[in-house]
């Protein structure tokens, strides 16, 4: 009797085993021959449920350059391909969609010199046009509402953030009204086309306290409204993403901290309102989060946890130091998905560090930004607290202060974290509230079975559309009787 029992276990296990172990599907491939050495490329998710892939092909001198555009359907099939004609010095630098177009814009050796590409997603028709946006030396970041654009550049004397607007019927180019403090900076740009509007959201600082503007604009750079949001006393907001959608009714999702404005003690979010009635908002302390601190051992959380409920008893402030850099927020039909990526600066020690502007200089010097874990909320419409996760990062840094995860909502509800990391996607799942500390690999598959993975290189993951994401880079490919070969992959990674 003991002997079956263990035998119908055993059967049981068998057939329990494939179901644990089956991962996301990788229904489709697509390979580019494209060389690494000569090519730059992105990876971009039109919202028509196809990808557009932007290539750049140089010569050894940069002197000659063509700079391609080639969309595919969801099953990677080719639809259109085409080519346009700017200098052979032109160098992406962001990218936005306004349906039915994408638009680029590249930038120069001239820092001053801009080139504009529009591009028809149905057709693949293009046009670029070239401005001189004299103010700034750098763009951070783009918008388009109703065919003029909106840029975050550096001022260049000043080397601050502002904003520009561009209108491309008469080529006029004006400095928006926008940052005045010296560490003021933008938080967010959000078009909004609905409303014809679009959101630029402030965090301004004088290095002890700090508050949050929200600034609309038409597309012709009229301000239309200005709304200062207020704070409580113990708490200064931070940083904060709007959110996106046709709502005439914004809410902000974002940080707050206390006396040091480079740490975050929580979550908030509020609405923005077009009168100057104030409403307090909703706040959320990291220690009421049922899983900020699981990626820490569990006597390491026990501690911190007991720590900081003394300190509050006492009348202390929070004694955990967190920056936090947050992601674009996604909607879903009942809320919101805020993510963001916890992080801190690792530093080495330089007794001459020379500059761009060839300065002698003493002292530690942040030389890449490790990250410790990734935070997940969900939120209704009104900004209240749903569920909260977390997922520890292993191994995770950066040497410029980017997004180095993908976070993508699942039409059942889920939530998945993915990166990149050689030839594999390290992924996790999360369902509301209830933690998993493990990790899960994902081998990315090549065409044939017997053909190895050399290499990989500039390895990327972006989501998709539905439950899909895709995952793209370049790899050296070696087939079992065949010499090896360079590619651009792009692989559809299916979530079920």
């Amino acid at each position: 009797m003991v002997l079956f029992r263990y035998l119908i276990t055993f059967l049981f296990l068998l057939l329990l085993f494939p179901a644990l172990a089956q991962g996301p599907a990788q229904p489709v491939r697509l390979e580019l021959p494209l060389d690494m050495e000569a090519t730059d490329a992105e990876v971009i998710a039109l919202p028509d449920s196809s990808l557009l892939v932007y290539y750049r092909v140089s010569n050894t001198w940069q002197t000659e350059a063509s700079y391609n555009f080639s969309k595919f359907n969801h099953e990677l099939e080719q639809v259109w391909s085409d080519t346009v004609n700017i200098a052979a010095n032109s160098y992406y630098i962001r990218h936005y969609t306004e349906a039915p177009y994408t638009y680029f814009v590249f930038g120069e050796d001239d820092l001053q010199e801009y080139t504009f590409v529009k591009l028809n997603n149905k057709t693949g028709q293009l046009q670029h046009s070239h401005y001189e946006l004299e103010p700034i030396d750098a763009v951070y970041e783009f918008n388009v509402l109703k065919g003029n654009y909106f840029v975050i550049g550096r001022n260049k004397k000043e080397k601050r953030p502002v904003l520009l607007h561009v209108n491309t019927s008469t080529k006029k180019v004006q400095l928006l009204p926008s940052v005045y403090g010296e560490e003021s900076t933008f938080s967010d740009l959000l078009a909004d086309p609905a409303q014809g509007r679009i959101y630029a959201v402030l965090s301004e600082s004088n290095g002890r306290i700090s508050r949050l503007q929200v600034k609309s604009f038409d597309a012709y750079g009229r301000l239309l409204n200005n709304r200062f949001i207020l704070q409580q006393e113990d708490k200064t907001l931070l940083n904060a993403e709007i959110t996106p959608g046709d709502s005439s009714q914004k809410m902000l999702f974002g940080t707050y901290g206390a006396r040091d404005l480079r740490y975050n003690q929580g979550f908030f979010t509020t609405p923005v309102n077009t009168t100057m009635v104030d409403e307090e908002g909703n706040f959320y302390s990291m220690t009421q989060l049922e899983n900020f601190f699981k990626y820490l051992k569990p006597r390491q959380e026990e501690r911190t946890r007991r720590r900081e409920a003394a300190r509050l008893k006492s009348g202390k402030g929070p004694g955990y130091r967190y920056r936090l850099l947050l992601h674009d927020l996604i909607p879903f039909p009942d809320g919101y998905v805020m993510a963001a990526e916890v992080y801190y600066p690792q530093y080495r020690s330089s007794s001459s560090n020379w500059g761009l502007d060839r300065s002698f200089s003493l002292g530690r010097q942040e030389e890449a930004y490790k990250r410790t874990h990734v935070v997940v909320l969900g939120f209704t419409k009104e900004g209240r607290l749903l569920w909260d996760n977390a997922f520890p990062l292993k191994d995770v840094a950066s040497y410029q202060l980017v997004h180095t995860v993908e976070v993508g909502r699942l039409p059942d509800g889920r939530v998945v974290v993915a990166y990149p990391k050689e030839e594999k996607i390290i992924y996790h799942i999360m369902d509301g509230s209830k933690f998993r500390e493990e990790e899960t690999e994902l081998e990315i598959l090549t065409y044939e079975e017997n053909e190895k993975i050399q290499a990989t290189f500039s390895p990327g993951i972006i989501r998709w559309y539905g439950d899909n994401f895709v995952a793209f880079g370049f790899q050296r490919i070696k087939p079992k009787a065949e010499a090896s070969r360079t590619i651009f992959y792009l692989n559809k990674i299916t979530f079920d």
